[in-house]
């Protein structure tokens, strides 16, 4: 299992923990304040973002502490990429 990290804790950032997996399913976990007001809004545009990329199989945690959208989207973005060591696919 290839794991990728991105991201800071502090205000207006997240950190993104992609674990790439051969099989089973997608599992993104998330952990904010602002859960129950936008949770599932971040957790739909990570799958978004993750479709995009191709990613099927992986455990991604989501540290959120007031990210935008944009923030998310390329904190999961680095992730992957690093998970994935510079490979186009998995």
């Amino acid at each position: 299992m290839k794991k990728g990290e991105a991201g800071y804790e502090q205000s207006q950032d997240c950190q993104v923990t992609v674990k790439l997996k051969k099989r089973g399913n997608l599992n993104i976990v998330l952990n904010s304040k602002m859960k129950k007001m936008f949770g599932d809004q971040i957790i739909q545009k990570a799958q978004e973002e993750l479709d995009l990329l191709g990613v099927k199989h992986a455990d991604v945690t989501i540290d959120d502490y007031s990210a935008l959208d944009f923030v998310i989207q390329a904190r999961i973005r680095t992730a992957v990429r690093r998970a994935r060591d510079g490979e186009e696919d998995v």
